[in-house]
């Protein structure tokens, strides 16, 4: 059976070369059956109400040519420079009369087949198509028996789809409300790949990005459409040409082998129409630490013993193993906190595992610090439902836990941790006969049996990484060969295929940005315990799924129904095709498996995208004192509209303390500067900047300025070619060289070769 979980299976294709001439993009359309048009519908008010509708179709054209032309409606092909297999398909209206205007470029395609992949970056995988279902109440639970079981295809909420049945079909969402403002398209029966981008808005309106099916399948349209008014004040007065209304579309066509490498075409696009993004050194990593310190301890729970994860208004809020913070905060707090830090870190670690663990091996999910409980909310059949992504984070981190102690043998004053070793293997064995009995490891499982209820997803994507982690510390090698085994079947039923689904525990089995960052950090840990070349294919697969999520572009002006911002939403994530909202950072990861997998193929755009995460992660930290924010207007905002997203939300996901453990990670594994002191590569992650003064065999200094009002301790990660060969050591981050830069100020810094 093809395809994850039953769900996806495309079809074999035969390559086709892409045909030489300077019409390349035009040709290759014309070969796949894919006709351009541009449609205008228009209500005009010049002197009674009248409604007219221009359409204009490309037949015959060639870039740069002359415009096709019908009324006041123009359509035109303009080469991109330097681009052979890209064109920007211009779409121009002039009216004589205010107006209200449906405008839209298509690219429709005259054989279709519901085998094409289509992704939405940060809102729609494989078209959505799967069986969805309309929640009674959040969070949304799978509740008929039918839907229920190890091998029932992904069901997802009520989100924008493809329909998986016949009958019309049609998928439409706000550029604003993608991480991209794009759509891709894999043909797998001429292995052709189509990615067409827009403006996110103009003065003439918002961009909405469409994909329409007809009943049968056979024929589809892929639209860019925006609905505006018309600029013109006074009627029957003809407008400037500078007043025009245009729609541009950029359309990139391209030999595209499969789905993997549509996504790293993405990758490689993302910011191709909406440009670069602002960098703005404003707080460096370690004043930000500090205050995220402060606050994660601030939520000390002094009976039984405990940080809390929220601010404890629920039990979702007050503690939660794994997916929201619980025995994450802990591993940056023991490397790099002060002592009463790392007392509570340690105290919270034993609470997590005195009664924190059935006799399964599985860890309980949920606890309001008396009782325990598990992922089934309020839902009676459910009560026993565990999200198997809980154990498996838990698993993980509790093994880096043990071997930073081993490391830092004097960083166990107050750390009772005699049964941290026994609470990990128990946990390992849990997930390996769970692998071994179904051959998968599902979503829920139940929290005594092991017995999968929910099966499918990538909900445990940091299983691998655990169970190699755990082979190497316990000195076990079957987690070893189970982690491959897991780690194979994650890639070719899931990341092959363009999806990663079912790490949110409030979303079934909706797309998500979480499993895609839980397996970028699992393929690395494989490549580093095998060595084997194929886990760093793996990894950048899942790398470029995780950009896929990542918000390319700072956000647009904000509608009417929101608030204005000053946030900069690029390298904001959003969580999952179901949720409005996102983080400042991956949920919940540091990123750091973009450095490891850079330093094995010197892709500098995988840095990059870490900065964007990073860097934009202390805008959102309040300073000290600071008054609440004001009150936020209510109303439909767009998805990546990052204003709200620390805001209480009425969810089970703990904003405030998901953030703590966002950033806390991030300053602890990810370095201020990174050097490669062999070639002179420099690269600044830090609020601060770097170059080189002087260079010279054996010798390198860096001139280090601080531009901003807090006093800033850099970490500085420096290696030659045969370190940056091996894996990265554990703890490499915050073991290294650090410089002390003042407010204002610059130091010179000889860096340790």
């Amino acid at each position: 059976m093809g395809g994850a979980a039953g769900g996806l299976a495309f079809a074999p294709a035969l390559a086709l070369g892409a045909p030489a001439g300077r019409n390349q993009v035009l040709d290759r359309l014309r070969e796949a059956g894919i006709e351009i048009r541009s449609r205008a519908d228009i209500v005009s008010s010049k002197s009674a109400v009248t409604s007219e509708v221009l359409e204009v179709a490309l037949a015959n054209a060639r870039a740069g040519g002359p415009a096709r032309r019908s009324g006041a409606l123009a359509l035109s092909v303009v080469p991109v420079a330097g681009r052979p297999d890209a064109v920007d398909i211009v779409s121009t209206l002039g009216m004589s009369s205010p107006s209200v205007t449906a405008h839209l470029v298509a690219l429709d395609f005259r054989v279709w087949s519901r085998n094409n992949y289509v992704v939405f970056p940060g809102a729609c995988y494989a078209g959505n198509r799967f069986q969805s279902r309309r929640a009674a109440a959040y969070p949304p639970l799978l509740t008929e028996r039918a839907d229920i079981g190890p091998h029932v295809p992904p069901i997802v909420p009520d989100i924008p789809h493809l329909s998986v049945g016949d009958g019309p079909s049609s998928i439409s969402m706000e550029a604003t409300d993608l991480a991209t403002p794009a759509v891709g398209i894999f043909i797998p029966g001429s292995r052709l790949g189509v990615i067409v981008m827009t403006e996110l808005e103009t003065p003439d309106g918002r961009r909405t990005l469409a994909v329409e099916e007809n009943a049968d399948r056979s024929r589809a349209s892929l639209v860019v459409a925006t609905r505006t008014m018309s600029r013109n004040a006074k009627p029957g007065v003809a407008p400037r040409a500078s007043g025009a209304m245009r729609l541009g579309p950029r359309v990139h066509v391209f030999d595209c082998a499969d789905i993997p490498a549509l996504h790293e075409r993405l990758f490689a696009l993302r910011k191709d129409v909406t440009g670069r993004t602002a960098l703005v050194n404003e707080l460096p990593f370690s004043a930000a630490f500090a205050r995220h310190e402060q606050r994660a301890v601030a939520r000390w729970v002094e009976k039984p013993g405990f940080l809390a994860v929220g601010d404890r208004s629920s039990p979702q809020a007050t503690w939660q193993t794994g997916w929201c913070g619980g025995l994450m905060t802990t591993l940056p707090l023991l490397a790099a906190g002060g002592k009463l830090s790392r007392e509570r870190a340690a105290a919270t670690i034993a609470f997590a595992l005195d009664g924190g663990q059935t006799l399964a091996g599985f860890f309980h999910g949920v606890s309001d610090g008396k009782t325990w409980s598990e992922d089934g909310f309020a839902y009676k059949h459910a009560r026993r439902w565990h999200l198997v992504r809980r154990t498996a984070e838990a698993l993980t981190f509790l093994v880096k836990q043990l071997s930073l102690l081993e490391r830092r043998p004097e960083l166990r004053a107050g750390a009772k941790s005699e049964r941290w070793s026994e609470a990990a293997r128990s946990a390992a064995d849990a997930l390996v006969k769970l692998w071994d009995r179904y051959k998968q490891l599902g979503q829920f499982v139940d929290i005594d049996s092991g017995e999968l209820i929910v099966g499918g997803s990538t909900s445990a994507g940091l299983a691998p990484a655990g169970l190699a982690l755990a082979a190497a510390h316990l000195k076990e090698p079957r987690y070893l060969q189970a982690a491959r085994a897991i780690g194979d079947h994650y890639y070719d039923r899931f990341v092959r295929v363009g999806l990663t689904c079912g790490g949110p525990g409030d979303a079934l089995q909706a797309p998500d940005s979480e499993s895609a960052a839980a397996l970028l950090d699992s393929f690395m840990t494989l490549y580093e315990a095998t060595r084997e070349r194929i886990w760093i294919d793996r990894a950048r697969a899942a790398a470029h799924l995780l950009a896929s999520w990542v918000i390319a572009y700072d956000t647009p002006a904000a509608t009417s129904a929101c608030m204005a911002s000053n946030a900069r939403a690029a390298g904001g994530v959003l969580w999952s095709a179901a949720a409005r909202r996102g983080s400042p950072g991956v949920l919940l990861s540091s990123g750091d498996g973009l450095l490891r997998l850079y330093r094995e193929t010197g892709d500098v755009a995988l840095l990059e995208l870490l900065r964007d995460t990073v860097h934009n992660l202390g805008q959102y930290l309040p300073p000290a004192g600071a008054a609440p924010a004001p009150g936020r207007v209510e109303g439909p905002c767009p998805r990546t509209n990052t204003d709200r997203w620390l805001d209480p939300g009425g969810g089970v996901v703990p904003v405030d303390g998901v953030f703590d453990a966002i950033a806390l990670l991030s300053y602890t594994e990810v370095p201020g500067i990174y050097v490669r002191v062999d070639t002179g590569f420099v690269f600044v992650f830090d609020h601060v900047t770097a170059r080189i003064k002087e260079r010279a065999p054996g010798r390198m200094v860096l001139t280090v300025a601080n531009p901003t009002r807090d006093e800033a301790t850099v970490r500085i990660l420096a290696e030659a070619a045969a370190g940056a060969a091996e894996p990265l050591r554990p703890g490499a981050v915050v073991d290294g060289q650090t410089a002390v830069v003042p407010a204002g100020g610059s130091v010179q810094v000889p860096v340790a070769l």
